[in-house]
């Protein structure tokens, strides 16, 4: 009698112990404001009038977990699907792939580079490769002028090994970290990162404030493109602004949040994700609450998270555009 008493007790402290960490982890956390007082202009310039770009979205495979594994305070019977999604961009100048997801040899990289703990914490399923889709549709690598990545973490690096004769942009700070930290961080694959084949080219933020960042790129001269600094989640992430010709304007803001909804709260990642996937997490929670102002103060603006498959899937598929 005594031993079952005892193995009751032991029995309902693990079961409290689970329910404590798990409540921990998930409890709504709301981002009130940035670490220091800021005086931001949070309106972005008005939208170029004349735009020609058409603008095109595709994914690469995806995953689906609870809502509640996304952010504090999710819905744990709501689920998200979290896609590994790039998008075709066509300018007079230029078409050049924006972000790009994961690619050919993506199984095997998977396996090498994770071990098992975090190869079943990123399971996916994959779908059709960049390559493979404009393969499909009578375009190959030759077409694309460069691929642009917000930053160098597997599921968007994981592009390059396809596109070796395309040059990838991204900072230089982003590159000279994610190769530092990459011997012991699995969030990065090494073998994308040093390979000297590999094309690169450095954005500089050479050009004025935009909005409530103090530099930013326009990459055209024509403010279609804009690139503004979001460093946070990785040491060099980058967000992009593009103007289409239908008169949209969206923001790629990479992994700054998984979720719309997540912004529109100011909800951050579980703690447990942060540690795991975030370079900075007061910078990210600064960043968070930033996008939270910007969607407040720019009605118009899509906002589009790299992962969320609802948001990315409002924009055409590839072939199609917009």
């Amino acid at each position: 009698m005594k031993k079952r008493y005892i193995s009751a007790l032991a029995a309902g402290a693990i079961v409290l112990t689970i329910g404590s960490l798990i409540t921990y982890q998930t409890w709504p956390r709301t981002i009130e404001g940035p670490r220091e007082p800021m005086e931001l202009i949070l309106e972005f310039p008005p939208a170029p009038q004349n735009s020609e770009i058409r603008i095109s979205q595709f994914s690469t495979g995806h995953n689906i977990s609870p809502e509640a594994l996304i952010y504090t305070g999710g819905n744990f019977f709501e689920q998200h699907q979290s896609v590994y999604s790039g998008f075709v961009v066509e300018h007079p100048q230029s078409t050049f792939i924006l972000e790009g997801g994961i690619g050919t040899n993506i199984a095997r990289e998977h396996a090498d580079n994770f071990d098992f703990f975090y190869e079943n914490l990123f399971a996916y399923t994959a779908t059709e490769t960049a390559k493979e889709l404009l393969a499909a549709n009578g375009k190959s690598q030759s077409d694309v002028d460069f691929i642009a990545l917000t930053h160098l973490h597997w599921d968007h690096a994981a592009i390059i090994p396809d596109f070796l004769d395309t040059p990838i942009l991204v900072t230089e700070h982003e590159l000279n970290v994610a190769r530092e930290e990459a011997v012991e961080n699995q969030s990065y694959f090494q073998e994308y990162l040093i390979n000297p084949e590999t094309e690169w080219e450095f954005l500089e933020f050479t050009d004025g404030p935009y909005g409530p960042f103090d530099k930013s790129k326009d990459m055209f001269g024509d403010q279609t493109v804009i690139a503004v600094p979001m460093a946070g989640h990785t040491a060099g992430s980058m967000g992009f602004v593009v103007t289409a010709a239908s008169g949209k304007r969206y923001f790629f803001i990479g992994d700054t949040s998984w979720s719309i909804e997540a912004i529109e709260k100011a909800h951050p990642r579980l703690p447990f994700a942060e540690n795991i996937v975030d370079h900075d997490v007061p910078m990210v929670h600064d960043q968070l609450w930033l996008l939270q102002q910007i969607m407040k103060a720019n009605p118009d603006l899509m906002i589009v998270p790299t992962h969320d498959g609802n948001v990315v899937k409002q924009i055409s598929a590839y072939p199609a555009f917009e």
